[in-house]
């Protein structure tokens, strides 16, 4: 089992937890859905965020059925050591994928919304450095950073988006489902993957989650997950009122909204607001995914040293966010296409099926005492 002296306090795991869903897809997410299903993105996010409440109850069912162990512990109770080594190559390779493609999306930002004459690679490195020393410093810590983090994030993109209100027309949500069914559908799978499935993900670190607690923290743990879901669907509804039909054509939707933003007929450049809380969501989302890609390493390997792969890690996720997308279509096409594909094909399907092993094996285990009784 893991070390247990790691536990965190509840509002900490509730604080990782926002940091984790919200993360880097408060920057993309807005104006992807709205250019994937138009009007009805907004609907696309609420019914992907239920389905994200569905992976995060089996992640808390395995976590309580299983004394609070992490995935690769219980992989090893359910399936054996052999078949959990093999079970864990897709899902390191996940993360070591998620961590390169959240660089290069803190580095085209930068070069593309502020300094446009700096290099990609010296914000994938500076960034990939600042989550590295921040896994290295050991997930207390970084819990303990990031409760004061994650408020920063959630209030400066609630003011952007109250400040907004004179860019506001909601007619512009009408027709609703303006490009059909089948594009909402498409835009709730894209959501479904990228960000609300990535919770299956969290069942990594989950074992870090204090003793004691029970259904206060998990009901605390929903809470949290519903936030995030909120803050997507008023993000989304925000951007689609007050650009139209154009907010499709948006990379950075928050980011233009704010920039509109006016105050007295001065523009106070609150982009910059806007700007720290995409990033903070971006280098927050990049440590814990670091944190679990190493931690899932450790428990495999059997190394004594908590921290040994965290430095290794970051340099091959430098070498792969400079190497891995070729072209911004490209990006494009794997974060949005290929990944949410990955995360319900690969993670989400894995924790379903570690659910339901679970509890034929509990029912198993059951019927001789009820048979005797």
């Amino acid at each position: 089992m893991e070390n247990r002296q790691s536990n965190l306090t509840q509002g900490q795991m509730v604080s990782l937890l926002i940091a984790f869903s919200t993360g880097s897809a408060i920057i993309y997410i807005p104006g992807t859905l709205a250019g994937i299903a138009g009007n009805g993105a907004w609907v696309s996010i609420a019914g992907s965020s239920g389905f994200g409440m569905l992976v995060l109850s089996c992640i808390l069912y395995l976590h309580r059925r299983h004394n609070g162990a992490g995935l690769v512990d219980y992989c090893r109770k359910l399936l054996g050591k052999t078949a959990t080594g093999l079970v864990m190559i897709p899902v390191a390779a996940m993360l070591l994928f998620a961590i390169p493609a959240i660089l290069t999306g803190i580095g085209d930002f930068f070069a593309r919304g502020m300094m446009p004459r700096t290099p990609t690679f010296v914000f994938c490195s500076l960034s990939m450095l600042a989550a590295a020393l921040t896994a290295r410093a050991g997930i207390k810590v970084t819990a303990r950073m990031f409760v004061l983090l994650v408020p920063v994030m959630i209030v400066f993109t609630v003011a952007v988006l109250f400040f907004a209100l004179p860019l506001y027309d909601w007619g512009r949500l009408l027709p609703f489902l303006d490009k059909g069914t089948g594009s909402a559908l498409h835009g709730f799978f894209v959501a479904a993957g990228f960000p609300f499935g990535e919770v299956c993900l969290f069942s990594v670190i989950l074992s870090s989650s204090p003793q004691e607690g029970g259904r206060s923290f998990y009901r605390k743990l929903y809470w949290a997950f519903s936030v995030t879901g909120i803050l997507m669907v008023f993000s989304t509804i925000c951007t689609i009122i007050a650009f139209g039909p154009a907010a499709g054509h948006l990379t950075y939707a928050l980011y233009q909204l704010a920039s509109n933003i006016v105050f007295s007929g001065i523009n106070e450049r609150v982009e910059a607001v806007i700007g720290i809380a995409l990033i903070l969501g971006s280098y927050m989302k990049a440590t814990i995914f670091l944190i679990a890609l190493n931690r899932i390493l450790i428990r495999l390997t059997g190394t004594d040293d908590e921290q040994a792969y965290i430095y290794p890690i970051g340099l091959i996720c430098i070498f792969l966010s400079l190497t891995l997308f070729a072209s911004p279509a490209e990006f494009q096409r794997q974060v949005y296409t290929l990944w949410p594909f990955t995360v319900v094909g690969v993670g989400c399907t894995l924790v379903f099926a570690l659910a339901g092993l679970t509890w034929v094996r509990e029912r198993l285990r059951h019927q001789p005492e009820e048979k005797a009784s």
